[in-house]
């Protein structure tokens, strides 16, 4: 049995924020100890929030930290630096199969939205890995696979959504990656969770992506969390600050697991697997793109 409990009556006030804190017994485990996880929203481009990752960690010692990101995103664990590659390189490591799609066009849209950031990307989840090392933790992997959500995106979204979304997302982020007025729109935007807003802001236009992009993984990130009980009395997770309220609401809810990991039924054409570039090169650009939209 799960529950959620107040952040602000379960953690002391030293501890950083926003964070809840929720308490989770073992399947079959009735009277026994409860496992405590403290789950940390954070700002994806943040110093602040990487800061927040080590207090954290460093004062509830916990057996298992958990980080929002999937086996197709673990590399970003290892990354030291961000050189951009032109295109041309990218294309060429895919067709010579040394890279897949998503590895080749997402480091390069990561790369160029890196290079206006003092916090490269992902940092608050190396940040926690190292911790969790000098801890002797053991790190486990909490998102949904990104194939999954990508398909279940794409299913999700009428003909002409899908030709719109891509249509806006490459144009929009093409004309705006390189500009001085991203760099200003970042800066203002640190102490938020940008991917999620970027989300948030496309649902309002897009009402289907709301669904498979924050409710799901929501969804999947509970499930994943409260299957550690058995494994140890204290868990901390790192996730964006847009999924934290989604957690704590789906905390003590039934998931059908099944239902939000099976790919779509759809019969996928030959042209499915260019599709899927185009669709990984939108979702590289969705934060560039909602940052011009929020100027309006």
């Amino acid at each position: 049995m799960a529950e959620a409990e107040d952040a602000e009556v379960q953690a002391p006030n030293t501890l950083p924020q926003p964070l809840a804190v929720l308490r989770c017994r073992p399947e079959g485990a009735y009277g026994g100890p409860e496992t405590v996880f403290y789950v940390l929203g954070t700002a994806h481009v943040s110093s602040e929030s990487c800061e927040d990752v080590t207090a954290l960690i460093r004062a509830v010692k916990p057996q298992v930290v958990v980080v929002e990101l999937c086996a197709e995103r673990k590399p970003i664990l290892t990354a030291d630096k961000l050189r951009e590659p032109t295109l041309t390189e990218v294309l060429t490591e895919i067709r010579a199969g040394r890279a897949s799609p998503f590895q080749g066009i997402y480091s390069w849209l990561l790369a160029k939205v890196g290079k206006h950031l003092d916090v490269m990307p992902g940092e608050e989840f190396r940040v926690a890995l190292r911790e969790a090392h000098a801890l002797g933790a053991h790190v486990v992997l909490g998102d949904r696979p990104l194939t999954i959500t990508l398909a279940r995106v794409w299913h999700a979204l009428s003909l002409w959504e899908k030709l719109k979304l891509t249509g806006t997302l490459l144009w929009t982020g093409l004309s705006l990656l390189d500009t001085e007025e991203m760099r200003q729109e970042i800066e203002k935007m640190k102490e938020t969770d940008v991917l999620t807003e970027a989300i948030k802001e496309f649902g309002k236009e897009f009402p289907s992506l709301i669904r498979p992009l924050l409710t799901e993984r929501d969804q999947f990130m509970t499930f994943m969390l409260r299957k550690l009980a058995p494994r140890a009395h204290t868990v901390v997770a790192i996730v964006g600050a847009g999924h934290l309220q989604g957690i704590r609401d789906h905390w003590d809810k039934q998931i059908n697991i099944a239902e939000i990991t099976a790919m779509p039924a759809e019969r996928q054409p030959p042209a499915w697997r260019w599709r899927r570039v185009a669709l990984l090169t939108a979702g590289g650009v969705l934060v560039s793109t909602a940052l011009l939209r929020m100027r309006r």
